[in-house]
């Protein structure tokens, strides 16, 4: 926000240094790409090519700086949302040496020997899938989401109490709050990975008791853009710590969810970290 940009708070400038050296690696990114000295490195186009190829309403190419801001995007989202999520499944894992064990159990049937993941191992990841499912729950990195109203709406029944959304209303809405409802889910507060494990013969998931009482990732035509990636990414980086490393919590730390833009450990999170 440039009104911010321009205080002077106190080490402003390690953020600048940063934002510069940001703004030019994307910079140098579209710029490869945009003169062929890169190529994808996917079957098919990815994003970057879909973003410098696409137009608007009215044919005109999207410019560096909007092809920026859309890549930046993911950038920033994919990198800080994505960390926090890993961050609490290894306290999750730490916490829960059961879990870990039966986590650990099928990456090494899975993936022995340290096999490298691919797309046909990666769907046989199930318990894994379910312990991020489970942590995006209890921990759901981006908590909060709003939304502007743009038709008046009436929420709840004449038998119960009813809430008019006017036009215009912003609606703030805690998915951390609601994943621990307990109308939605039994035992609430109880880390569960089962609940998430699909059906051994159809694969689908088990139904939810809402279809909108778990939103890691929001609803509608507005939600997360790169739902499926993070959650590949966040199963290819569970695979990758638990076939290769031991974790344990340091003791005497207090773990407490805080949330400025993400919730992450309000003190951080200390843990040794060892070879397997």
């Amino acid at each position: 926000m440039p009104i911010i940009c321009r205080l002077p708070f106190w080490r402003k400038n390690i953020v600048d240094k940063g934002s510069r050296e940001i703004f030019q690696f994307v910079d140098q990114i579209i710029a490869d790409r945009r003169f062929h000295r890169s190529t994808s490195l996917s079957t098919n186009e990815d994003l970057l090519d879909l973003l410098l190829t696409a137009v608007d309403n009215e044919g005109e190419f999207f410019s560096n700086e909007e092809i920026k801001d859309q890549a930046l995007a993911f950038v920033f989202a994919g990198h800080e949302t994505t960390g926090h999520l890993i961050t609490w499944i290894v306290y999750i894992l730490m916490t829960h040496n059961d879990v870990l064990q039966v986590c650990r159990e099928e990456i090494d049937r899975v993936l022995p020997n340290g096999t490298s993941p691919d797309a046909e191992r990666m769907s046989k990841l199930v318990v894994c899938e379910a312990i991020i499912q489970e942590t995006l729950r209890l921990y759901p990195p981006a908590p909060f989401m709003i939304r502007k109203c743009i038709r008046e709406h009436i929420i709840g029944s004449k038998e119960h109490r009813q809430i008019r959304v006017p036009v215009g209303a912003t609606i703030l809405l805690n998915s951390y709050v609601l994943h621990r409802r307990e109308e939605y889910w039994p035992r609430p507060e109880e880390f569960d990975y089962t609940r998430w494990i699909r059906d051994p013969i159809t694969g689908f998931k088990p139904k939810l008791t809402h279809p909108f009482c778990y939103l890691p990732f929001a609803a509608g035509p507005r939600n997360c853009i790169g739902q499926n990636f993070a959650l590949l990414e966040a199963k290819i980086m569970l695979a990758a710590l638990v076939q290769r490393c031991q974790f344990e919590l340091e003791p005497g730390q207090k773990i407490i969810p805080e949330t400025c833009v993400t919730m992450s450990p309000k003190y951080g999170l200390r843990a040794k970290i060892a070879q397997r």
